[in-house]
């Protein structure tokens, strides 16, 4: 299987690569964060805490809407990044904290946002905490992205050889889930008693990659972060020669977008 967070992967590791993550990281393509507007139901003046924010790629749409917006990130790199792309947004602000230690403030929200920030948090306090954060009618909408099957064929197979060779796999046998059998992210949130109704929302989306922008990207994931520099120098080389030679520069990655959107109890 490919490692989790359990063998190495830190959430902190992001920051680290603030500037690689602003370049090599793609935003939400427009049909994902239409539909994160529309399942909060977001309106100019609505007020929104952003929990994980990174470098903005959501933050900035959200607030091209004339919201309020409050964006909680961890790292001191990306939240500085963060506020330079809002700059021009006199009511969005970004603060540095995790979303554990922040002290939520007397004035409710009326939705919660989180981009493939929410698995880091509590599971302890992640429901309660941002249920108590909500107004009553508001939205806790959290966008998680899978890795799916799909793509240019052989690629997925092609790489596997690398992960093993490097350390950032043990399972010979790992495979992509099949889109359409994909179990959701947070099935617990159906029984949460803090929420009375969850939605969910799926768009399968293909991604194009050059050379160049799939090592980039490689080079922002908390799991090639895991490893030695020995390592991670290793197996980018070896995706870069993979990439390049075999592929002439160029391959297509399937990505599934789950919007889920809960509205806590009365």
């Amino acid at each position: 299987m490919q490692m989790d967070r359990g063998s190495g992967r830190r959430k902190e590791s992001f920051d680290q690569v603030a500037d690689a993550y602003a370049e090599f990281r793609p935003a939400p393509p427009r049909d994902v964060i239409d539909a994160i507007v529309t399942a909060s139901t977001l309106r100019r003046g609505s007020r929104v805490l952003e929990i994980g924010s990174g470098t903005g790629q959501l933050s900035v749409p959200l607030a091209q809407l004339d919201i309020e917006l409050v964006a909680i990130e961890l790292g001191p790199h990306l939240a500085a990044l963060a506020e330079r792309n809002l700059q021009r947004f006199p009511n969005a602000q970004v603060l540095v904290s995790s979303f554990e230690e922040w002290q939520l403030p007397a004035r409710a929200f009326d939705a919660v946002i989180s981009a493939n920030a929410f698995h880091w948090l509590d599971p302890g306090l992640r429901f309660s905490k941002c249920a108590a954060a909500l107004r009553p009618g508001g939205a806790l909408t959290i966008l998680q992205v899978h890795h799916v099957r799909g793509g240019t064929p052989g690629f997925f197979a092609d790489t596997q050889p690398y992960y093993r060779r490097w350390g950032l796999s043990d399972d010979p046998t790992f495979e992509l889930p099949d889109p359409h059998e994909l179990r959701g992210a947070y099935p617990e949130l159906d029984r949460r008693i803090e929420f009375n109704t969850v939605e969910r929302y799926r768009f399968e989306i293909p991604m194009r990659f050059t050379t160049d922008s799939y090592v980039g990207w490689l080079t922002t994931d908390s799991l090639v972060n895991s490893v030695d520099e020995e390592s991670r120098r290793g197996f980018l080389d070896d995706m870069e020669r993979l990439i390049s030679l075999r592929y002439d520069g160029a391959v297509e990655r399937n990505f599934l977008y789950e919007v889920i959107v809960a509205r806590p109890a009365s």
